[in-house]
């Protein structure tokens, strides 16, 4: 051992060091340049299951499992270098040939500034990574039994909900004399439809999700229509861009994912404020802007926004932005969003263009959902 060891630098503070080092519960080894093993403490070579005699002289490659070798000489090497490293996974090989997964931390050791050894202190963190991959398969498993319900049910509501849509076409094609009120009616029930076929489209999508069917299609006309089948009510007003553009894209998802952006927006905002969409492009990527006017996303459900079958609400399956976000991804985008309380949320879309995209403008409008359905 050197005999400087940092700010150890007088007899009383090294004999509490010595102390704490050999009575610790953390697994600590000193290693000199060579990678050989000149001290442990008694946590260590129980671990290890060698005596502390055995152990010193041994290099650290003998204590190291097959898995983690590479991971070890990487570790050792930037040691070496004159740097440290902290929280480091190795899975550690113990004399009867069980392995255990070591959390590791060194701190250098200098003799009159030059290097000559590092202390590594080690956790065996085995029990909690175990219980983290329980965790998982537990999750994993309650996704699986979920889908299959949420599959069953869908199945139930996608026949009968076929027959009130067909039934509401044939009494509308047959009522010619509808007033206004009845009308007004039957675009309410034709939007309560489309909502519930898109979420039942969602869970099959889920479950198991079809491939892209590509198309050059313009954001703006796929935006206006989801916002003509979905906004049924008078106080959110929609600013829609300025500009256009063609992207290819599966036109069924992408309209998928502005319905389920759109609705979260509103129900949000409670169906009072405003919803502004913007457009910006550059010659490769799109990139689409919807800024709500709501109360803002909570801090502590902000990690968990994009996680299935997460939702606040009493209604809705949970699958809405997770699937925007695969299919977002199945695209070659990405999707993001910034939220503050008291001032809204803004989420944003970034999509390859297609090498034939095209920009046009339009004139600026604002539309107030009740002019819609005038």
């Amino acid at each position: 051992m050197p005999q400087k060891i940092n700010s150890f630098n007088d007899a009383n503070n090294l004999d509490i060091y010595r102390e704490l080092y050999e009575n610790s519960l953390i697994l600590f080894r000193t290693i000199n340049l060579k990678g050989e093993i000149i001290n442990c403490n008694k946590a260590y070579s129980q671990a290890i299951g060698y005596s502390k005699n055995e152990i010193i002289g041994q290099n650290i490659f003998a204590h190291t499992a097959i898995e983690s070798l590479d991971e070890m000489t990487e570790m050792f090497n930037t040691w070496k270098s004159g740097k440290c490293y902290s929280n480091k996974e190795v899975w550690l090989r113990k004399r009867n040939g069980e392995k255990f997964l070591g959390l590791f931390s060194a701190n250098n050791l200098y003799d009159n500034g030059v290097l000559v050894g590092s202390n590594t202190a080690i956790q065996d963190i085995t029990e909690i990574t175990l219980l983290k991959q329980e965790f998982k398969h537990i999750k994993r498993k309650r996704q699986e039994i979920m889908g299959e319900l949420s599959v069953r049910i869908a199945h139930d509501l996608k026949n009968p909900l076929s027959v009130i849509k067909n039934s509401i076409e044939i009494l509308q094609t047959k009522n010619k004399s509808l007033n206004e009120q009845h009308l007004n009616l039957f675009q309410a029930i034709n939007r309560s439809i489309l909502r519930m076929d898109h979420q039942i489209n969602q869970v099959f999508d889920f479950v198991n999700p079809k491939p892209l069917d590509l198309e050059e299609c313009s954001i703006g006309k796929i935006i206006e229509s989801v916002i003509s089948e979905i906004i049924d009510t008078a106080n959110v007003i929609v600013q829609l861009p300025e500009n256009d553009c063609m992207i290819k894209c599966d036109k069924t998802k992408m309209e998928n994912v502005f319905a389920n952006l759109l609705l979260n927006a509103i129900q949000a905002m409670e169906g009072n404020g405003t919803l502004a969409i913007t457009l910006n492009e550059s010659d490769s990527h799109t990139k689409i802007r919807i800024k709500d006017s709501g109360p803002g996303i909570p801090d502590e459900l902000i990690s968990k926004i994009f996680d299935p079958l997460f939702t606040t609400r009493q209604i809705g399956t949970g699958l809405g932005l997770s699937s925007c976000k695969t299919i977002i991804e199945q695209h070659g985008g990405s999707v993001s969003f910034e939220s503050k309380i008291g001032q809204g949320t803004v989420f944003e879309i970034e999509l390859p263009k297609s090498k034939l995209s095209l920009t046009t403008n339009n004139a600026n409008f604002v539309l107030e959902s009740e002019k819609l359905y005038e």
